[in-house]
């Protein structure tokens, strides 16, 4: 049969489609009346009449799905074409879609302007807006296992969602802002449709996945991933391929098809991360303006938990990651702003429990003048044991001693003087092994020795002078000079000599004295005091230069 008119085989025209998809946003909450166009396949050998009978509430209804696609007697459809019917008068069953996952606190408002907080395992239902904040995600599943995935600052209208009365499902979205992913895991019916509205453009599809991204008022982006996708716009459509994008300016056509940028390279995990943030580097590509992230809680890639961007080379932080195994997917922006098809998904596992130990004693950088340290550190209840290693260099290439110990501590052996490094690792009964602790090191300061005491007579008044090897790192010296080895009868004392000698300018008899001397570091530490050394003075040294400090001496040993 010769058509009397070919308008039918197009829906209508963009511009008509959009005033009455406006006018169903601004009249539905109010009058729940407002015309909303379902696409319906025409089978063969079929007429206005039984497409009427077996959809819509009564035969006569034929009459306004006619008017609506503009046609006129004798009324004739061809196979396959497409014919828009008011949802109105179509008989069917509404069904929702189901929150499989979410992140944040997104909202859902009602066909009744309430707004309330959305929650995994509740239902959307048609007429229902889905918005999204920063950060937020929600996932949703509807009959026939499809899926919508919505992004960050998104707002989505479920327009309808219903089984007609041959049961096939029919879907259309409004994507007002942010950005959708689509996905059908098997090829649509004839009659099923599963259509994404934008302010400038229509996506249908037929067993794909697909992008929808609102990127600003006057800018939309399609992305095909799977299939194939149908785009409306501005009365003209164009088909997209797998790998294909295309842009669509207010009130202009969609731009040809444009092939996305390749799937990048995904980055060189590490076996166990243990420490937060995550830090993974983005690889470079040639033409990529930045990489973009998303890491889901399942492998399916249905939970998102965090998307980021940056740019090539430098790097994603992932901050909020409890410990667990998680899964990357990784895709590519060119600089046209076209996102490439997802590499991955890449397994993270995560392990941050139990942590490193923390070193409690001694304090770091400490010196000490005793060759052995005792080193203790929290303790843990889910440690099996402790590996700790001791070494006389930071990057512990030089171990002095490593070993495994069940106490939170230990004492090292007699060391020499020098700078040393110690720090200890967790690990626990599963046999997981956290970091090492944050190197603790310490100085160990030589002690100081007097040698050979020189007593012969110095200067031209035949004084003595005591003088010993100089040290490091040393402030000062102390000296004490007894007639006995236990020093309780002191005869001299000095804590502020800046020179490693001491001049014995007083009056001193022939005899045996004794000596010794310790060492005081810039910081005010004093070192053990050196084994008593005896001194024996031989030559008398010459009394009438010094006859006040031999007065006063004879006067401080009479009131001792």
């Amino acid at each position: 049969m010769a058509p009397a008119n070919r308008h039918f085989r197009q829906t209508i025209p963009l511009t008509g489609s959009l005033l009455l998809f406006f006018l169903f946003l601004l009249l539905y909450p109010l009058t729940g009346r407002a015309q909303t166009l379902v696409p319906l396949h025409v089978q063969k050998g079929t007429n206005l009449i039984r497409i009427a009978r077996q959809y819509c509430n009564k035969p006569s209804d034929w009459k306004t799905i006619a008017a609506i696609n503009h046609l006129k007697a004798p009324y004739i459809i061809y196979k396959n074409a497409t014919l828009q019917a008011p949802l109105s008068i179509l008989r069917g069953k509404q069904v929702s879609a189901e929150v499989i996952s979410i992140k944040g606190s997104p909202l859902v408002v009602t066909n009744k302007n309430v707004s309330k907080k959305l929650r995994k395992g509740d239902r959307v239902f048609p007429g229902q807006t889905v918005i999204t904040g920063d950060e937020e995600y929600v996932h949703l599943v509807y009959p026939d296992n499809k899926h919508s995935r919505i992004g960050p600052e998104s707002k989505m209208l479920l327009v309808y969602l219903m089984r007609l009365a041959d049961n096939n499902l029919q879907a259309q979205f409004f994507l007002d802002r942010g950005k959708v992913t689509n996905s059908i895991e098997r090829k649509l019916k004839p009659n099923e449709h599963f259509q994404t509205r934008t302010p400038m453009a229509i996506t249908g599809i037929r067993g794909t996945e697909f992008r929808v991204k609102v990127a600003d008022p006057e800018t939309n982006i399609i992305e095909t991933l799977k299939g194939r996708v149908a785009l409306t716009a501005a009365g003209h459509k164009i088909f997209l391929a797998r790998g294909q994008g295309s842009k669509v300016k207010k009130g202009q056509q969609p731009a040809p098809p444009h092939a996305l940028p390749p799937s990048p390279n995904l980055p060189q995990l590490k076996k166990i991360y243990r420490t937060l943030p995550v830090n993974i580097n983005a690889p470079v590509q040639q033409n990529a303006r930045s990489m973009h992230v998303r890491v889901t809680a399942d492998k399916e890639g249905f939970n998102t938990l965090v998307e980021q961007s940056t740019k090539p080379g430098k790097n994603f932080s992932l901050t909020s990651l409890t410990d667990g195994s998680y899964f990357l997917f990784l895709t590519a922006i060119d600089k046209a702003g076209f996102e490439s098809l997802p590499a991955g998904p890449a397994t993270l596992h995560i392990r941050t429990v139990p942590g490193a130990p923390i070193i409690s004693r001694p304090n770091n950088g400490k010196a000490f003048f005793k060759s052995k340290i005792k080193i203790s550190w929290l303790d843990s209840d889910q440690a099996d044991h402790y590996l700790i290693q001791l070494a006389r260099d930071k990057k512990f290439s030089k171990v002095i001693e490593e070993k495994e110990t069940k106490k939170a501590h230990y004492l090292t052996p007699d060391l020499k003087a020098g700078t040393y490094f110690f720090r200890v690792q967790l690990i626990a009964e599963d046999g997981f092994r956290t970091l090492f602790s944050v190197p603790l090191t310490w100085k160990i300061m030589a002690r100081p020795k007097l040698g050979s005491l020189n007593t012969s007579p110095t200067g031209s008044e035949g004084g003595i002078t005591l003088r010993w090897p100089a040290m490091a790192d040393t402030a000062g010296y102390m000296i004490q000079i007894a007639n006995d080895r236990n020093f309780t009868d002191l005869i001299a004392e000095d804590d502020n000599l800046k020179k490693p000698s001491y001049p014995i300018d007083f009056q001193i008899v022939n005899g045996k004295y004794y000596v010794r001397i310790r060492s005081i570091t810039k910081d005010g530490l004093k070192s053990p005091w050196t084994a008593p050394q005896a001194m024996t003075v031989e030559a008398e040294s010459s009394w009438l230069p010094h006859a006040a400090a031999v007065l006063g001496f004879i006067a401080l040993v009479l009131i001792f």
